[in-house]
């Protein structure tokens, strides 16, 4: 029975995808009780606690499929992600409330100056059509040194009390989400790959739409809760923060375990968009008190149109 299950590429990406989202919500709760139990600044869970815990099924799924031969999935999955973490989880987030951008808060320019530059030198990269053991070494240390300057120059002592609990609880709950984010993510390519030999569509297409999708669930939940509960810093932290993750770990990781060559007109127009979308919202918080619902509407269309493309080229 269960063969028969297994062998079904439809159920098993269903269940993978079940297990990302389930696992990634596991470790996004559980790290903010870690992080409040050892008072880290509340602006470091928004941009990088929860970023990172949001954008492990991108980092796994992009590895795991580099490693299995599927390049094509990997970095699309990374751009494809950073397009859904603007277009769609922002897009449909604003939909709910404007943004308010508060000009003296420093932090706002920060993160947008580090998103901006490392979109750039990924897109600059990749168009070159490889990226190697020395790239993936170099946005490692980009993030290093992104971590270095936010701890440095950004300090808060908010914390998140809602979700104390219990600490011993808290660090057993993050290793099973480790657990199941790593089987949550053999299933959900093995699933995602399955379905493209079926519908006869190439990986890359896959790894630009149903695998970002899909690993961008996790970034949207949080981003609606968040500025539902007018915690606009954690949703904006959180989406800069998860597309600087996609790059420079899932990208930055999955060359260091092994070299992608990539066919540059294949992802040109994508990456693009990807480019488009970064720069667009990055001048939007730079010369705007507001990110209004209206955005919403310019964000969804160019992911709708990103979709048709993807879909039609």
């Amino acid at each position: 029975m269960l063969d028969i299950l297994f062998s079904n590429p439809f159920i098993v990406f269903v269940l993978g995808s079940f297990l990302l989202f389930y696992s990634s919500d596991l470790l996004v709760e559980n790290s903010i009780v870690v992080s409040n139990k050892f008072n880290i600044p509340r602006f470091i869970i928004g941009g990088t606690i929860i970023a990172l815990g949001t954008s492990l099924p991108e980092i796994i799924v992009s590895v795991l499929a580099n490693v299995k031969g599927n390049s094509g999935v990997s970095i699309g999955n990374i751009i494809g992600s950073n397009i859904a973490n603007i277009g769609l989880v922002l897009g449909v987030s604003l939909f709910f409330k404007n943004i308010i951008i508060n000009k003296n808060n420093y932090e706002y320019l920060f993160n947008t100056f580090w998103l901006m530059l490392i979109t750039v030198i990924f897109y600059v990269i990749i168009l070159n059509g490889n990226l190697l053991f020395i790239h993936g070494c170099f946005f490692i240390s980009m993030y290093c040194l992104y971590f270095f300057l936010h701890v440095k120059y950004f300090k808060s002592d908010d914390n998140i009390d809602k979700y104390r609990g219990v600490i011993s609880y808290a660090i057993i709950k993050l290793i099973i989400g480790f657990l199941l984010i790593y089987y949550g993510s053999q299933l959900f390519i093995d699933g995602a790959i399955g379905i493209a030999n079926i519908i006869g569509v190439n990986d890359v297409a896959v790894g630009l739409t149903i695998v970002a999708l899909g690993t961008s669930a996790p970034e949207l939940l949080v981003s609606i809760n968040a500025i539902k509960k007018n915690e606009s810093m954690i949703a904006i932290g959180n989406i800069f923060g998860s597309n600087i993750a996609n790059i420079v770990f899932a990208g930055g990781i999955s060359c260091i375990v092994k070299s992608i060559y990539i066919n540059t007109d294949q992802i040109f127009i994508y990456s693009s968009i990807m480019l488009f979308l970064t720069l667009f919202l990055s001048l939007v918080i730079i010369f705007s008190k507001k990110i209004y619902k209206i955005y919403s509407l310019i964000f969804t269309s160019v992911y709708i149109i990103f979709i048709y493309i993807n879909f039609n080229n």
